[in-house]
């Protein structure tokens, strides 16, 4: 029973996901994600009681565990700065899916609290900073604002990639920028 109750709350999250990913949360309906689920109404209240948001807060959770998984798999790399641009290209491949941008990027800022501030990856960005002045990889710089001014440019170049017409393309062409970028923090040689 336990299994069976499991097996649809995942069919329901991964119904709202495409719901969502498709169409954004405005538009999407509780009954288009139950329709793509095939359950009945009931079945989305016994779940998630408050409906539509809290199905929305499930998708998320999902999908951002999902990214901090990929994210914090990086960290077998050896050199923070190395570290740093593999977080970027991570966030960018993310960017060239449908559902990423349109969920994480667009929709949560505005209906999950704290979304629209910084958060974990924004300290982590700080400490492999803060690792890699150490480390004599880049120049001493201020850690905050050098974490700002990095965070807003990866973050930005996430949002030209999902509105490009390649993503893939757009993805690549980013990540050159954004390497490039990065290069100015290394000490001259």
């Amino acid at each position: 029973r336990k299994e069976q109750a499991a097996e649809s709350r995942a069919a329901l999250i991964e119904a709202a996901r495409g719901c969502f990913a498709e169409t954004g949360y405005d538009r999407t309906t509780v009954a288009a994600i139950l329709d793509r689920a095939g359950m009945a109404r009931g079945g989305l209240y016994h779940y998630f009681p408050d409906g539509k948001r809290e199905i929305f807060a499930a998708v998320f959770a999902s999908m951002n565990e999902e990214f901090h998984r990929r994210r914090d798999s990086l960290e077998q790399i050896a050199s923070p700065f190395d570290r740093i641009l593999a977080g970027a290209r991570v966030f960018l491949e993310l960017c060239t899916t449908d559902e990423f941008p349109r969920i994480v990027l667009t929709d949560a800022p505005q209906l999950i609290p704290g979304q629209s501030e910084r958060g974990s990856t924004f300290a982590l960005l700080q400490q492999q900073l803060g690792a890699a002045v150490e480390a004599g990889e880049i120049v001493p710089v201020d850690i905050e604002s050098t974490a700002m001014a990095l965070y807003g440019a990866i973050r930005g170049a996430g949002e030209w990639v999902m509105a490009a017409d390649d993503r893939g393309a757009a993805a690549i062409t980013a990540m050159g920028s954004l390497e490039l970028l990065a290069a100015g923090l290394r000490p001259p040689s």
